[in-house]
């Protein structure tokens, strides 16, 4: 069985052009303070042969009615105009602490007739780092999604094992406490398909429930730029194959209004060393062990908004990343829920080991 998985597995994975008519054109808009920012995403997008066009905040509009995404550069304090469109797709409590907090970043990404993307720092060093974060992770929920991309920091050989944690609630002391739940193992290799380098990128989560284990693979097909060429995704009871995927995620979410989806960084600065999310003090950074490796991470936001009534939309997730792990830097991931209108944790993953 396990040899025919693989087989069948292998031959999904071949490389398919993306649809020309798909791809989608890109306005970036930045004053000139942020313009070297501007110039690097567009190296970046020429790289993935996407038309883009760098322009001003008074050509808005005419970015609105020609570009399915935009791409705005700076936040709520941005001078020429800038700010006053970032703060339109900005979350106010999210603009406020941008502005007051030293070391932050924010993406916002706007999912209604265009993706509207605000990439700002709290000043231009920290818009600066959240380009390569952006394009990274939270591209995932864009147009962008399979076209652009960024130089992966993983190699042949590279991996990174999770364990992770279930949280349950105890009627008797009326509190949640964490049970063992399984790994996440993530492993890269290098494949030559047709002469083009690639990589083959392998998601693997497993746990045992009442006694049957539990198994999901996500199989990628990516190029050095992180972009996908092919996906299948295999789910396992007890080593035998329950549904089998062999397409590439939507980057349309169902089901959901006009949306803001929020990825805000922050670390310690000086006496700033927590954030207050929810009632909760959260540190900003910690020092995580791996093996006899001191990882230091710093923390990172990501829930989505209701554009306009910034109401929650879903439950959050709250990551402490560092650039030197491979896969996207993710050292820690808390998963939260709500009950009763209070934070709830549902899961936490912690990295155990790894490889760049």
């Amino acid at each position: 069985m396990r040899l025919l998985l693989i087989l069948l597995i292998a031959s999904l994975l071949l490389p398919v052009p993306i649809e020309a008519a798909g791809k989608p054109r890109v306005a970036i808009i930045s004053n000139e303070a942020d313009m070297p920012t501007a110039r690097f995403i567009g190296g970046l997008l020429r790289e993935c042969e996407l038309d883009f066009e760098v322009m001003g905040p008074k050509d808005f509009s005419r970015a609105l009615e020609g570009y399915e995404v935009i791409i705005i550069l700076g936040g709520p304090k941005a001078y020429d105009g800038v700010g006053e469109l970032a703060s339109r797709y900005i979350p106010p409590a999210n603009a406020t602490a941008l502005i007051e907090e030293p070391r932050t970043f924010l993406i916002a990404v706007y999912k209604g007739g265009r993706d509207i993307i605000v990439i700002a720092g709290h000043t231009r060093r920290e818009t600066g780092e959240a380009v390569p974060y952006f394009f990274k992770d939270p591209i995932r929920v864009t147009r962008l999604w399979r076209w652009a991309g960024y130089p992966v920091d993983f190699r042949d050989g590279s991996y990174a094992i999770y364990y992770r944690e279930r949280y349950f609630y105890d009627n008797e002391s009326m509190r949640f406490y964490p049970v063992p739940w399984g790994t996440e193992v993530v492993r890269a290799s290098g494949v030559v398909v047709n002469g083009t380098p690639l990589f083959n990128l392998t998601y693997r989560s497993s746990y045992l429930y009442l006694g049957v284990n539990y198994t999901s693979v996500s199989y990628y097909l990516v190029d050095g730029l992180g972009r996908p060429r092919e996906c299948v995704f295999v789910n396992m009871l007890d080593g035998r194959v329950s549904q089998l995927i062999k397409e590439c995620p939507s980057t349309e979410p169902s089901g959901l209004k006009t949306a803001i989806y929020i990825t805000f960084k922050m670390e310690s600065y000086g006496n700033r060393t927590h954030f207050e999310i929810a009632g909760n003090m959260v540190s900003r950074s910690l020092t995580h062990q791996v093996g006899e490796r001191q990882i230091r991470a710093v923390l990172v936001l990501k829930y989505a908004m209701s554009y306009g009534s910034w109401e929650a939309l879903a439950p959050f997730q709250l990551l402490y990343v560092n650039p030197a792990i491979p896969f996207g830097g993710r050292v820690i991931e808390v998963n939260n829920g709500f009950m009763g209108g209070e934070v709830i944790t549902e899961t936490v993953a912690k990295l155990y080991q790894y490889r760049s």
